[in-house]
C-alpha cells in the first residue's frame, strides 16, 4: 500500500485541519439574552430602536439586571404599604372611637405619614383583603392604588376589560378612565366610617360659628338701622 496521500485526501485532511470560524459572541450573547427574559429584551429593543443599545449585549444584560432589579424593589415597596395598611385596619380594629379619634388627631406624631396617609392606606388594605383589588395586581405605588380604590363598580369593570389594573398601571391612565366616565360617581370600598364621622363634626361646628357670626351680622344691622331711622 502507497504511504502517499491522493490529492483528494489532502485537501480533505488540510480542511479537517482548518480552525472553524469563531462563533460571533455578540449573537451567543443575544441568544442567551433573549432565553433569560424574552419579554424585557423585547421591551428595550423597542424603546432604544435606533440607538446602539439593542446591538451591546454587555449593556442589553446592564438593562435587564437593573429592570429585575427595579421590579422587585418596586414589588417589595408594595408589600410593605399593604402591610402597613393592614397593621392600621388591625389598630382601628382594636381601639374604641374615642382612642381612633385622638390617633387620627396626632398621627404624625406616632407615625412617619399623615392622617390622610393613613386614611389612603387603610383603604388600599381593606380593598385588597375583600378582593376588589387582587394584591397581584396591585401596583407598586399606594398613590396609583389608592385611585383604584375610588373607582366605582363600573369603573372598575370597565378598567379590568381595559387591561388597567394591572401592577405597572400607571396614576394617569387610572385618572384618565376617571375623567372619562364621570357619570359613574367614585365610591370607595369599604368607606371610612371614622373619616366621615370627623367631618360631619368639624362641618357642624362651622355651620354652628357661620349661624354666630350670621346672628351678630343682623343685630348690627338692625342697631345701624335704628340709628339710622333716629337721624332722619
Amino acid at each position: 500500500m502507497s504511504g502517499k496521500r491522493s490529492r483528494g485526501a489532502l485537501r480533505a485532511f488540510l480542511a479537517q485541519e482548518e480552525e472553524a470560524p469563531p462563533p460571533d459572541p455578540r449573537a451567543a450573547a443575544l441568544r442567551g439574552l433573549a432565553a433569560e427574559e424574552a419579554e424585557g429584551l423585547e421591551a428595550i429593543r423597542s424603546v432604544f430602536a435606533g440607538t446602539g443599545l439593542p446591538d451591546d449585549p454587555a449593556r442589553l444584560r446592564q438593562m435587564l439586571r437593573i429592570r429585575a432589579e427595579i421590579r422587585k424593589e418596586w414589588g417589595d415597596a408594595r408589600d410593605s404599604f399593604l402591610a402597613i395598611g393592614r397593621a392600621l385596619l388591625a389598630l382601628e380594629q382594636s381601639l374604641t372611637k374615642a382612642e381612633m379619634q385622638r390617633l387620627r388627631q396626632g398621627t404624625e406624631r406616632i407615625f412617619p405619614f399623615s392622617d390622610a396617609t393613613a386614611t389612603q392606606l387603610r383603604q388600599i388594605a381593606r380593598a385588597v383583603e375583600s378582593g376588589r383589588l387582587p394584591q397581584q395586581d396591585c401596583p407598586g405605588s399606594y398613590g396609583t392604588a389608592y385611585q383604584i380604590t375610588l373607582l366605582s363598580d363600573g369603573q372598575l369593570r370597565l378598567a379590568r376589560e381595559r387591561g388597567l389594573i394591572r401592577p405597572d398601571v400607571t396614576r394617569r391612565e387610572i385618572l384618565e378612565l376617571r375623567r372619562a366616565t364621570p357619570q359613574s360617581a367614585p365610591r370607595p370600598a369599604g368607606a371610612d366610617l371614622a373619616a366621615l364621622r370627623e367631618e360631619q363634626r368639624r362641618l357642624a361646628q362651622r355651620r354652628d360659628r357661620l349661624a354666630e357670626a350670621l346672628e351678630a351680622v343682623e343685630t348690627r344691622l338692625r342697631q345701624i338701622e335704628e340709628q339710622l331711622a333716629r337721624r332722619a
